[in-house]
């Protein structure tokens, strides 16, 4: 083996020895850089480098390919880059360039390469105005004049990176969705792009076959148009639901307002129909007409000494049980960029879902409880895929925790004087934070959270219960002494912890550890109906005492 290595090396060191040779050798280790400007691809006298993460290229490829002009001054090694108003001056070996007569600060400089200048193309080119990207795929750079982009006859809110490649102009995908109002939208031929600078990229025309409208290019005139202008056709509601009519398909941005409760609907790129505009001004006009003629009968009531109420109907009697949706309104919300407020008012709190169709939007609606009396949270802890500790017979807390809530929550529902709420009542998981807001959002008067305990050593043993805010503590000081003389357990005390639930609550806040799964003897008792009863009874005064003590 020995004898065989030597003439090797002495071979390989030979060709170390022949001029160019090293250098030929590791050039040819490194992977070219591709150059795509204007759409053309480039093949520059001297090739581009990538140096500290950035793209140098000669300066002739820089003034040739963006329609530059570049004046050289020798004095000081400075390269000055005219295009149109935009001026920069880069310095060899210098990281400060000058543009427009303000000083820059450069990633990396610019070196001289085979005696040819190297510039960063894409520090250049922006600074030039125009557009420069990356394909790590195909290591190339693609840099082109930016086209002006117009949305609908305007200047889009946000910018779309737009690359020319030959004859074909791709646009920065997801910009485009979010921008029509396509937000998250799932492309059904993503392997027809390209991806540069970490963005899928697709050509218009693909653009257009998947979003609908229209995608032009004016390579004249260096311009490309989108129109794509949704149309507000109705809003009606039928029981819980509201049905929002649109052309095309559209995501709104949607919140919740309060006083009064209402669910607002922000439908972007999106326009009034004809006939919708023509009710508002309807609509406008009767009011007018409305507020003279209310005017004018008040006036008369005064002088006749009329009482309003003369049909002698109690207003009481005439109430009847309002409906979930009060009003629906619309707007032409904006018109740069064009979008339409859909308004859904509401005579209380409601969760929403939307359900989208490609002529509109359903909103789904779903009421939450509304507060009518002194207002109780139950909270039983874990549940669904968190199955809380685990008991000595392999039995699960979330169940034990269930099974005294709904007993809590049955006997206080014999009391008309209470409202209660439970966050479950089936074996479901809700995270802390939903469990905490269920009792915020509602305004509670208590919140209750019902767990049990656990430990490696079987022998540990006993209650207790904990509270985290000081509004709290008389309230777990009750609860603690009806539980403990209920369980009759080791009194492990009531004391002060920041778990979520009770810290994060506005109202009063406990949460009771009943006893020990982890200990046989305590398990036994826990995971007994009867005994489960009994610390239901127990809560359940003392939720009684602290209402008639504390309210």
């Amino acid at each position: 083996m020995k004898r065989r290595f030597y003439p090797l090396l002495f071979a390989l060191l030979v060709l170390l020895l022949i001029p160019g040779w090293a250098v030929a050798a590791s050039s040819a280790s490194e992977e070219a850089v591709n150059l795509v400007i204007g759409g053309q691809a480039v093949n520059a006298e001297v090739p581009p480098v990538i140096k500290n993460g950035r793209t140098l290229v000669p300066v002739r490829v820089i003034a040739e390919g963006l329609g530059a002009n570049v004046d050289w001054k020798e004095a000081t090694r400075t390269a000055v880059i005219t295009k149109g108003t935009q001026q920069l001056s880069l310095t060899l070996d210098s990281r400060t360039a000058v543009l427009n007569g303000k000083q820059v600060k450069l990633d990396t400089p610019p070196v001289i390469s085979q005696k040819r200048m190297l510039l960063p193309l894409r520090f250049v080119g922006e600074s030039l105005g125009v557009t420069v990207g990356w394909d790590n795929s195909k290591r190339t750079v693609i840099a082109n004049e930016t086209p002006q982009v117009k949305l609908n006859g305007k200047v889009p809110t946000q910018p779309i990176k737009l690359y020319q490649v030959e004859d074909t102009m791709y646009a920065s995908a997801q910009a485009v969705a979010e921008q029509v109002g396509q937000k998250g939208f799932t492309w059904k031929r993503p392997e027809r792009g390209m991806t540069i600078d970490d963005q899928l990229v697709l050509p218009l025309r693909q653009l257009e076959d998947e979003l609908g409208g229209s995608f032009t290019w004016d390579k004249k005139n260096s311009q490309v148009e989108i129109d794509r202008l949704n149309i507000l056709k109705g809003v009606s509601e039928n029981g819980d639901r509201v049905r929002i009519e649109t052309t095309i398909p559209v995501i709104p941005q949607s919140f919740v307002m309060t006083g009064p409760h209402r669910i607002v609907l922000d439908l972007p790129q999106t326009a009034l129909d004809d006939d919708l505009i023509d009710d508002l001004k309807r609509q406008d006009e009767k009011n007018d007409s409305v507020g003279e003629s209310e005017e004018t009968a008040s006036a008369a009531d005064e002088d006749q000494g009329t009482d309003s109420d003369s049909d002698g109907l109690n207003q009481a009697e005439q109430a009847t049980e309002e409906p979930l949706i009060t009003n629906l309104r619309y707007s032409q919300y904006s018109a740069s960029p064009d979008t339409v407020r859909v308004v859904i008012e509401l005579n209380q709190k409601s969760t929403y879902e939307l359900a989208y169709t490609k002529d509109g939007i359903e909103v789904k609606l779903a009421p939450k409880p509304k507060k009518t009396g002194y207002l109780i949270v139950v909270d039983a802890g874990h549940g669904g895929k968190d199955p809380g500790t685990k008991g000595s017979a392999g039995n699960n807390e979330k169940d034990y925790n269930l099974a005294v809530s709904n007993k809590i929550v049955a006997l206080l529902k014999q009391y008309p004087e209470f409202q209660v709420v439970p966050v479950r009542t089936t074996d479901v998981f809700y995270e802390l934070s939903e469990r905490v807001a269920v009792a915020n959002e509602l305004d509670a008067d208590l919140f209750l959270s019902i767990h049990a305990n656990a430990f490696e050593k079987p022998t540990a043993a006993g209650t207790e219960t904990f509270y985290y805010n000081e509004n709290s503590k008389d309230f777990a000081q009750l609860v603690h002494k009806y539980l403990r003389g209920a369980t009759q357990f080791p009194d492990r005390g009531f004391k002060k912890s920041g778990f979520y639930v009770i810290k994060n609550t506005k109202m009063p806040a406990v949460l009771t550890e009943t006893g020990f799964l982890s200990n046989p003897q305590e398990n036994a008792q826990l995971t007994n109906p009867a005994f489960q009863d009994k610390i239901a009874k127990a809560i359940v005064a003392a939720i009684r005492e602290y209402y008639e003590s504390y309210q």
